[in-house]
């Protein structure tokens, strides 16, 4: 009984030694399986990170180049700006300069001065003269319409009772060619009508302007109105008639030279 018990011990324990021994096969073989499972995921996150590593150091660099070009293209700018800067700052000063003592710019300066004012004084001169000219144009023109008025008015008027002394003044209102023709007419034509008829006329004139002007001779158009009194006829006689006077300047006053009936 004391042997089958030892048979039976001895023979559980070669079987739990078995058994551990199995066991332990067992774990050595698990155990490379499992540093082989996790060797290649070890070795692949690994890879990850460095793959990571390397992305975010190229995006860094990427980084650093794009400030590199961002820096540089700023450069680039600040360089073309710089230029049109500095050439407005110099070039109030440049402005500014003032021409050396002696140079041609100083020695013409007054030479153009002096052109300017002789050419100011000469527009002045000629613009007084224009005026001065147009002025005394007009008191000629003016000064001779008046003397045509007059002049005319009284060698067309004469009276019966005071017949040569109307003649003697209307001879010295009168030159020139007119001064004949003037003489024949009062000796053939208002002398005798003047004596025989005791013709009186007075003459008015109503109305007149310049056709012409000339320095010394300025011809006019005038409307003359005339009353004619026959004697022994109380009414008298009115007409209105046209007359082209050409007065002439002759020894300092305004003369007719000419008179034409229209």
């Amino acid at each position: 009984m004391s042997a089958t018990t030892d048979t039976t011990a001895e023979k559980a324990t070669a079987e739990k030694a078995t058994a551990e021994k199995t066991a332990a096969e067992e774990t050595d073989t698990a155990t490379p399986e499992t540093a082989t499972a996790e060797g290649p995921e070890t070795d692949t996150a690994t890879a990850e990170t460095a793959t990571a590593d390397t992305a975010t150091a190229e995006t860094a660099t990427a980084e650093t180049a794009t400030a590199e070009t961002a820096t540089a293209e700023t450069a680039e700018t600040t360089d073309a700006v710089e230029p049109s800067s500095t050439t407005d700052a110099v070039e109030p000063s440049s402005t500014t300069e003032t021409a050396p003592a002696g140079s041609p710019a100083r020695r013409l300066l007054p030479i153009v001065l002096a052109a300017l004012l002789v050419a100011s004084a000469v527009a002045v001169a000629l613009l007084g003269w224009g005026a001065y000219s147009e002025s005394r144009a007009q008191r000629t023109q003016d000064a001779a319409l008046a003397a045509a008025r007059d002049n005319t008015t009284q060698v067309l008027s004469y009276n019966s009772t005071t017949l040569d002394a109307d003649l003697a003044r209307s001879r010295g209102l009168i030159s020139g060619g007119f001064a004949a023709k003037f003489e024949e007419l009062a000796s053939t034509v208002i002398v005798p009508a003047v004596r025989q008829q005791s013709l009186s006329t007075k003459a008015t004139v109503v109305r007149a302007a310049v056709i012409d002007a000339q320095p010394d001779q300025v011809r006019a158009l005038l409307f003359v109105n005339q009353t004619t009194t026959v004697g022994g006829q109380p009414a008298p006689h009115n007409a209105t008639n046209q007359v082209r006077v050409t007065m002439t300047w002759t020894n300092g006053k305004w003369l007719i030279s000419d008179m034409q009936p229209l």
